[in-house]
């Protein structure tokens, strides 16, 4: 399994499980917090060491799962999760940076994970009310005082990464990146280079997209998050479509599935240091792992690449 130093105190899998479907929301009806669980061991199984979760990922239930998940070996993991989304007591959320609330969210995340010291804890979203530079400033104070190991920041545009690199070293930012979501490539990249960050790549298949398991009649109920998401409707889902039957036939080219080829390019790109992937059951962990230790040829490389321009439709 490729690894990377994603900061002075981390070295981690370039391979890392995302741990949202954990959550038990927004992703259909079939998941099982016992198949959940047992994704998680059988990453560890694989040798995947970067486990990626959130507070908010079933308003707490994704970070048990894992502390669950990985019992003492939670110690040897290298854990990420993230602060800024509240929630009331009847579900709703909010974004929330306000430093008490940050002072809360940590307190309640490292119970719930059951650590003295988060390896890398990241703000989550920008609320644009609570200044960067402050939150950032705070993190810095519970990184002095031994809550957290490292800082990072997630969903941040170019700008608001260079406001929190002026305070202090930003282990890694988090962005949804994959072969339909490239639009941050280009921005973001320059920027996390110039100060030593790690790019790390949620959304690598797309929310299952890229895995070609759907069609044009694909349709998804209100609980599942598709059903909101530009990706899966309108002419965007079509466009998109025609990405994945490239990625289909570089899979049967290359001997591998959908996902394996979805996820290695991003893994061979020069920009991602870092690609999570998302697994409600062992069978996915065992898939997106096959993305490890291989490479694309470069014909296949070039296919891929030039698949930007088909995941965005035609405006008439």
């Amino acid at each position: 399994m490729e690894s990377v130093q994603l900061s002075r105190r981390l070295s981690v899998t370039r391979l890392g499980f995302g741990g949202c479907p954990l959550g038990g929301h927004g992703w259909g009806a079939d998941f099982q917090a016992t198949e959940g669980v047992d994704a998680v061991r059988r990453a560890w199984d694989h040798g995947v060491t970067f486990f990626d979760t959130a507070d908010v990922y079933g308003l707490g239930q994704s970070e048990r799962l894992l502390s669950e998940a990985l019992g003492s070996q939670r110690h040897d993991a290298v854990i990420a999760t993230k602060f800024g989304v509240r929630w009331d007591a009847d579900g709703s959320t909010t974004k929330d940076l306000s430093l008490p609330y940050l002072r809360s969210a940590l307190e309640s995340s490292l119970r719930r994970l059951r650590l003295e010291s988060i390896p890398l804890y990241y703000v989550h979203w920008p609320d644009h009310i609570t200044p960067i530079v402050d939150v950032i400033g705070a993190l810095q104070r519970c990184q002095e005082a031994g809550k957290i190991q490292s800082i990072g920041v997630s969903n941040f545009s170019a700008e608001q990464l260079e406001q929190a690199c002026s305070v202090t070293q930003i282990a890694a930012v988090q962005f949804q990146c994959s072969l339909v979501d490239r639009e941050q490539l280009e921005t973001l990249v320059p920027v996390a280079r110039k100060y030593g960050v790690k790019l790390v790549a949620w959304g690598a298949l797309a929310q299952g997209l890229l895995t070609g398991k759907f069609d044009v009649n694909a349709s998804f109920a209100k609980g599942d998050r598709r059903h909101r998401y530009e990706n899966f409707s309108g002419a965007k889902f079509k466009a998109n479509l025609k990405v994945v039957d490239v990625v289909r036939s570089v899979a049967a080219k290359s001997a591998r599935s959908p996902a394996q080829v979805a996820i290695r390019w991003l893994v061979d790109s020069q920009n991602i240091d870092v690609v999570l992937f998302g697994a409600k059951r062992p069978s996915q962990v065992d898939d997106n792992v096959g993305s490890a230790s291989w490479l694309l040829d470069s014909e296949s490389c070039r296919e891929l690449d030039d698949l930007d321009a088909l995941s965005e439709p035609l405006v008439a």
